[in-house]
C-alpha cells in the first residue's frame, strides 16, 4: 500500500508535492483542514501522512496526537515552519508540550526543504 495523505492548508504546495509523489508511484490524497484530514485518516488506510502544523479546523499538533493514539503504526512526517528536526527532539528533554508532541512523529522536516530530502525521508520511513 503506497497511499499518502497530505494535510496542509497550502493548496499549491499540496499540488506540487502530489505531482512529484504520483510520479514516484504513490497514490495521493490531500486535505487542507485538520478535521477533514483526521476524518480521512479514520476512513481509509494510508502508509504515510505528511502533516503541516498550522492548519485550520484542528491544529497539526492535535491531529498528530489523535492519529498516533488511534493508529500507532501509521507513519507520520511533520512538515514544520519551525527550525528543528527529529534528532534535536530526541536529544533534549523539552518542556514545551508542543515540542513533546512532535516526538510522536516519525520524522520532522523544517520548511523550506528540498524535495529530494522529502523523498529520501519518505522512502526511508516506508522502507522502499
Amino acid at each position: 500500500m503506497n497511499k499518502i495523505l497530505i494535510i496542509d492548508d497550502d493548496e499549491e504546495l499540496c499540488e506540487e508535492i502530489s505531482e512529484i509523489l504520483v510520479d514516484e508511484g504513490f497514490e495521493i490524497k490531500a486535505e487542507h483542514d485538520g478535521l477533514k484530514g483526521l476524518k480521512r485518516i479514520n476512513t481509509s488506510q494510508y502508509a504515510l501522512v505528511l502533516l503541516d502544523l498550522k492548519i485550520p479546523g484542528m491544529s497539526g499538533f492535535e491531529v498528530l496526537k489523535t492519529a498516533r493514539a488511534k493508529y500507532p503504526r501509521l507513519k507520520i512526517i511533520v512538515l514544520s515552519g519551525r527550525p528543528f528536526n527529529k534528532e534535536m527532539l530526541q536529544q533534549h528533554a523539552l518542556e514545551d508540550h508542543e515540542l513533546n508532541t512532535l516526538k510522536l512523529a516519525d520524522e520532522v522536516i523544517s520548511k523550506p526543504y528540498e524535495i529530494k530530502t522529502l523523498l529520501s525521508k519518505i522512502h526511508a520511513i516506508l522502507k522502499l
